[in-house]
């Protein structure tokens, strides 16, 4: 399958203007996102006065989870409408920055950042090398980076009833395990610190995470996802804890 891409620009700034990030009708998928979110901000250690940036911010959980605790979040999209829709949302006093930008080119200079997070983007991107050497470049070394992205998944495609091309669900153009996405980042300049599995395929399936779960404190909850993968094997999302490494302070 041929995946490159005619305008990924024009294409992410209208399915920011068509689509509402911010509202998740299926309640079982809303409950799956909250514990995304939960674990996401353990597995970092932002501090109050750190400059993180968040590529490819969408709905904008990082600002949501890490503004009130007086780190500058800086949200990069192309989605002139979820960056506003994330600063309406979350940041009443505009602690945060909000920056329009490819992630194969950021706006900023080398070693801005002291951490950095992009969740659920990678496997939207054509050349998700491009974009894991760009994040180095504006990250100080030993900083803290999280990264996830579905897990082993098996893109489907459609063909398209404007174009008559095969393209694929959600946009996803890679799929990625920990060899991969590992590989990915360590040939960036970054050390890889741990390798989370998470959402097991079978318990979402089964809609267990929202009819039994979704009132465990997270330390219960994370246990039975961590059983569930062990037994069944069949993790629906990876993440990679990183520091970067290589470069300048």
């Amino acid at each position: 399958m041929n995946r490159r891409l005619k305008n990924h620009i024009e294409h992410y700034k209208t399915d920011g203007e068509e689509f509402d990030y911010f509202h998740v009708e299926n309640p079982a998928i809303r409950e799956e996102e909250r514990r995304r979110m939960q674990l996401l901000t353990r597995a970092v250690d932002f501090k109050s006065g750190q400059s993180v940036l968040d590529a490819g911010s969408g709905n904008g959980w990082i600002s949501n989870a890490f503004l009130d605790k007086d780190v500058f979040v800086c949200a990069v999209d192309l989605s002139l409408k979820n960056l506003k829709g994330i600063r309406d949302r979350f940041d009443a006093q505009k602690k945060g920055g909000y920056i329009v930008a490819d992630l194969y080119r950021l706006p900023f200079k080398d070693t801005a950042f002291r951490g950095a997070t992009s969740n659920d983007v990678y496997e939207h991107l054509e050349f998700p090398e491009k974009a894991a050497v760009e994040l180095r470049r504006v990250l100080k070394k030993g900083a803290e980076v999280f990264v996830s992205t579905p897990y082993k998944e098996n893109i489907v495609y459609y063909l398209c009833i404007h174009c008559n091309k095969k393209t694929p669900v959600n946009a996803h153009l890679h799929s990625f395990d920990e060899e991969s996405l590992g590989r990915l980042f360590a040939e960036s300049n970054f050390r890889i610190d741990s390798v989370t599995k998470f959402i097991n395929r079978g318990l979402s399936i089964l809609l267990v995470y929202y009819l039994f779960c979704r009132w465990m404190p997270y330390w219960l909850w994370r246990f039975i996802d961590k059983m569930a993968n062990a037994i069944i094997r069949k993790p629906g999302r990876i993440g990679l804890r990183l520091v970067a490494i290589g470069g300048t302070d």
